[in-house]
């Protein structure tokens, strides 16, 4: 399975968001727990940079994206995508990117806590609880 995380998922863990950063990590160890393997958008992880830097220093904020990199992937994504993701008619831009993206690294889901934003997406979406709920772990025979 392959999922792309929305910046916000990724965000939520980073910043530690109040009330959101406890689900959106649950759900990427679920992912890991199950082999999945993530994918965040080219542009998401620089959104993740610009704001991970204004709260930490140069050295903090790449430590960061190290870390990042060490669990997922990058979808990348070039001017076709791009003018794929134009063409999508989702109210916004950036969401259509992260459909263009997924859409690039052949994702399965985008996990996303803004379901609405993403109605007309092309890759399957699913919140971090539905996820949970849903990709549960397998059984441990003899437990």
């Amino acid at each position: 399975m392959r999922i792309l995380l929305d910046t916000n998922i990724l965000l939520d863990v980073l910043l530690n968001r109040p009330g959101l950063a406890d689900e959106s990590d649950a759900a990427i160890a679920r992912c890991e727990e199950l082999g999945a393997e993530l994918f965040v958008a080219w542009h998401g992880l620089a959104t993740a940079y610009y704001l991970l830097r204004r709260g930490r220093t140069e050295a903090e904020a790449l430590a960061e994206v190290d870390r990042i990199l060490a669990w997922a992937h990058v979808a990348t994504a070039g001017d076709a995508e791009a003018r794929d993701a134009r063409a999508m008619g989702l109210p916004d831009f950036e969401d259509a990117l992260q459909v263009a993206s997924a859409s690039a690294c052949g994702a399965d889901w985008i996990m996303t806590r803004n379901e609405d934003d993403f109605r007309n997406s092309l890759v399957p979406v699913i919140n971090p609880a539905d996820f949970l709920t849903r990709f549960p772990l397998p059984a441990v025979e003899g437990a």
